[in-house]
């Protein structure tokens, strides 16, 4: 091996790690106030007000401690179908 092509790999090898680095730099965490963000916070506030209000019902209900949990397991969003504990 020469010393151009030892050179010429090295140099490829470090543009792929800085493109790499570069990449994972990429991410980054928003805030409720950016506009991208902003549905997924709906959602998150819409589920908790959803488990409130089924919490509330169940509590008229008077169940058992396990059927209170089961039931709360059991909970769906209406809208989604993600559940509501987890």
């Amino acid at each position: 091996m020469n010393r151009r092509r030892f050179l010429g790999t090295t140099m490829l090898g470090g543009a792929a790690v800085f493109g790499v680095a570069s990449a994972a730099r990429a991410f980054s965490q928003q805030s409720c106030g950016d506009t991208a963000s902003v549905a997924a916070c709906d959602e998150v506030a819409r589920h908790k007000q959803l488990l409130i209000e089924l919490k509330q019902q169940i509590e008229t209900l008077h169940l058992s401690p396990e059927q209170e949990q089961a039931a709360l397991a059991r909970a769906v969003c209406p809208f989604c179908g993600a559940p509501l504990i987890g």
